[in-house]
């Protein structure tokens, strides 16, 4: 019986043989070579040994015939039987017909690949995190040195300031109209950076006004000094001057004397727009029918007389002057019931403020003293109290719209509601018959306590005579003609 230990099985190729002989021929086995894997603890880890070269077998190829390059045995993948085993001669007889090589040569070794093994690495994780981080920092170390710098330019950008430009803050403008304007005029470089580097910086209001401290290529320290520091130019103002006890369209007439900028045609159509108001109660919202006002913007006693200041800027805006003197006539009015209040015999009347500003427009027409304005502005009140008709001639002037000294009989007896020297009319007319002065408004407002019927002009100074009865009355105008004053 055959031990089974004994089988010819181990000079079989083995699978490995087979498929390394695929790229050409494998050498034969040597059974005294140690099989691949681990050795024994004891033997040192390497490469074995170079034997003599007698003790070497080498296949020797046949020459003849290239085999082709694909041409490797196939039998474990298409079935076909693998071709007999390359028969080995012995190594003298090989090495005998071949010649010797020089012997200062190596000789050549046939190296396995199951003789290769794997080496550890030379470097750890720790290492080639180490060196990992140092390379991203090196970069992040970059990228944030770029930012800086950029971020440093736009704050203050490489050079010295460019040329002066015209810049001006117009009223009301914010911080983020400023900084627009500042962009837009090359001022500043980036103004998003400065909305956030003025909001660190600076928490006030920029002023209002023309600046001739501000260049090209600022630095964002120098535009603030510029603006907060420095500050705008004194502003540039001429004056004019509209007195008191003027209709209407004499004031857009001495406006325009003052400032020949304000052309007629101009303050003729600007008058009638809605900006010119007057915020007082009982003020129409549109003309009277029928009214002398020969604009016929129904603003007749609405424009305040003063001293107005006027920015050269503005010196051919009409619109804005006359919005400024209805304004102020407002401000006038309200300011002075605030001080004084409201007589109660104008609760008595049921006047409206447009009602008292009427009366006090024909105070400012009849006083010819300041201390009498107060007294005539008790008599009408005691008129109105009483239903008797005003006479007051400087109302048939203004209807008649004549000079008084030119006034006719017919004029006198016009049915006109602004002539109050009618018989039959009653009341006051129905619109201002001059723009009334501050001091004319308070003594509309608070007029001097008294019984008083008529006043009369008996002074060459322009003082009158108040006088209770009829009687009274006559023996002072009798005065005033002795006087050849009326």
């Amino acid at each position: 019986m055959t031990d089974p230990t004994d089988s010819d099985d181990d000079n079989a190729p083995s699978g490995v043989d087979r498929l390394l002989s695929r790229f050409g021929p494998v050498p034969a086995r040597d059974p005294d070579r140690p099989a691949p894997g681990p050795r024994p603890t004891g033997e040192p880890v390497g490469r074995p040994r170079p034997r003599p070269v007698a003790e070497r077998v080498v296949a020797v190829p046949d020459r003849s015939e290239p085999a082709p390059l694909f041409d490797e045995p196939h039998d474990d993948v298409f079935g076909e039987s693998a071709p007999p085993p390359v028969e080995t001669a012995p190594a003298e007889t090989v090495f005998a017909e071949i010649e010797p090589l020089e012997p200062a040569l190596d000789p050549i070794e046939v190296i396995d690949r199951r003789d290769w093994v794997r080496m550890p690495r030379r470097t750890g994780p720790m290492f080639r995190f180490l060196v990992i981080a140092f390379v991203v920092g090196l970069g992040a170390s970059a990228a944030y040195g770029r930012v800086t710098n950029w971020f440093d330019e736009q704050i203050d950008p490489p050079g010295e300031p460019g040329a002066a430009v015209e810049f001006a803050i117009p009223s009301g403008a914010t911080a983020n109209d400023v900084t627009q304007t500042l962009y837009s005029e090359g001022v500043i470089a980036n103004p998003t950076i400065f909305r956030y580097w003025l909001s660190d910086n600076f928490d006030g209001e920029f002023q209002a006004g023309d600046y001739s401290c501000v260049r090209e290529n600022m630095s964002f320290d120098e535009v603030l000094a510029c603006l907060d520091g420095e500050g705008p130019l004194p502003p540039q103002f001429f004056s004019i001057t509209i007195p008191e006890g003027l209709r209407i369209d004499e004031v857009l007439r001495r406006l325009n004397q003052e400032n020949p900028s304000y052309t007629i045609a101009d303050l003729e159509r600007d008058v009638r727009a809605t900006l010119v108001s007057v915020g007082l109660t009982g003020v129409p919202e549109r003309p009277l029918p029928d009214s002398p006002d020969p604009t016929g913007s129904g603003k007749e006693g609405l424009l305040f007389p003063a001293t107005y200041q006027i920015d050269e800027k503005k010196g051919s805006d009409t619109l804005d002057i006359l919005i400024r003197m209805a304004d102020t006539m407002e401000q006038k009015f309200e300011s002075a019931v605030a001080d004084l209040g409201r007589d109660p015999v104008i609760e008595e009347l049921g006047l409206t403020d447009y009602e008292v500003l009427t009366l006090a427009s024909l105070v400012e027409e009849e006083a010819r003293v300041p201390e009498d304005r107060a007294k005539i502005a008790r008599v009408i009140y005691n008129r109105l109290v009483e239903n008797w008709s005003l006479g007051i001639d400087a109302t048939a002037c203004y209807a008649a719209q004549k000079p008084c000294a030119d006034l006719t009989i017919e004029d006198l007896e016009s049915d006109s509601p602004w002539n109050t020297r009618n018989p039959n009319s009653r009341g006051l007319p129905p619109t201002p018959i001059a723009a009334p002065g501050e001091a004319a408004i308070r003594a509309a407002l608070q007029p001097e306590p008294g019984p008083w019927m008529y006043y009369v002009l008996t002074e060459p100074s322009g003082a009158h005579t108040f006088a209770e009865t009829e009687a009274e009355f006559l023996a002072a105008k009798e005065l005033c003609q002795e006087r050849d004053l009326c």
